[in-house]
């Protein structure tokens, strides 16, 4: 199972700002010394060299991410990295047979459907693109998304085929090799995680979800369903004590989800969803702080805790 991450950002796209970016600029070339460049291939070893915030970009690009497996092309979320992984897979593996996605929504907010518009395999007649959602009328949703009055081209006008599939609360079902179940999360209008299993591996989305309860049926169910994941993707919007001072906005933190983690057994947890009002110097504080959260409160457990940045790519 490959899993590789297009959109990491919550709420709304954040392009990265000019003030931004030199400040990148500026703490990089501030490192250098002489002995760091004596010739031009140094030059990719220092970048290499620099912390995250300095050498890659964490992205402004809303939820999206792909997973590979079973020979099998699943999608989870519509943000607008959806735009970059069809462009992706229109150079690199259209066909004139077509392409078979599978294209799974954790919920309709605004941030998890913006970039199916500008899904180019959506356009191609040969393209047959399967949506599953826990949500009803997910067709409905998308018409209204691309009524005339709010964008140019219609659902209808975007000629690839396209089936509906309606998901039951907590149902599981296989596609091809690969298991996959549903699980409700805390959210306004509702969410819903993903947890995939294919060839004794497990690969779980648990995006937009609020952890309001400490004990509990609801908890002893989450630490269920991420029991024993290789890697769980789990919504870390904000910290610790803005998801205190904003209940029921629905967002979790870093350290809530060190402790599910922790408990469920989870090898690598991957925070997600990140604030946009946050520049990538403030996002990789608060992935150290979390690592030092671990390191205090559970010294002896082997759990990585990792950023999710656009271009972050797992092999399991």
């Amino acid at each position: 199972m490959k899993i590789r991450f297009w959109g990491v950002r919550g709420s709304i796209p954040t392009p990265l700002t000019t003030h931004q970016l030199r400040a990148k600029l500026k703490s990089a070339i501030s490192r250098i010394t002489p002995e760091d460049i004596r010739t031009p291939g140094d030059i990719d070893k220092f970048i290499n060299r620099l912390p995250l915030p300095e050498r890659n970009i964490i992205g402004g690009n809303t939820s999206c991410l792909e997973v590979r497996a079973d020979d099998k092309i699943l999608i989870f979320d519509m943000g607008s990295g959806l735009k970059g992984l069809g462009n992706h897979l229109i150079r690199h593996e259209q066909n004139k047979d077509g392409l078979e996605i599978h294209i799974f929504m954790s919920h309709t907010h605004w941030d998890h459907l913006i970039g199916f518009p500008f899904f180019t395999p959506a356009f191609l007649p040969q393209n047959k693109l399967f949506f599953y959602s826990i949500h009803p009328r997910l067709r409905e949703r998308l018409e209204i998304q691309q009524d005339f009055r709010f964008f140019p081209v219609s659902l209808d006008n975007m000629s690839s085929q396209k089936e509906f599939i309606e998901l039951k609360h907590h149902e599981e079902f296989q596609l091809g090799n690969i298991k996959i179940r549903n699980h409700p999360l805390y959210h306004p209008g509702g969410s819903f995680g993903y947890r995939v299993e294919y060839d004794n591996k497990v690969f779980i989305y648990a995006t937009d979800s609020e952890y309001k309860e400490t004990s509990g049926k609801k908890i002893e169910d989450s630490i269920a369903f991420f029991k024993g994941a290789n890697i769980l993707v789990f919504d870390a919007q904000y910290t610790f004590e803005e998801a205190i001072h904003k209940e029921d906005w629905g967002h979790s933190s870093a350290l809530i989800g060190i402790d599910y983690a922790i408990e469920a057994g989870v090898e690598k947890l991957v925070l997600f969803h990140h604030e946009p009002e946050r520049d990538d110097f403030e996002i990789s504080d608060i992935l150290q702080k979390s690592i030092n959260y671990k390191k205090m409160n559970y010294p002896t457990e082997e759990l990585e805790v990792i950023l999710a940045h656009e271009g972050l790519e797992f092999e399991l």
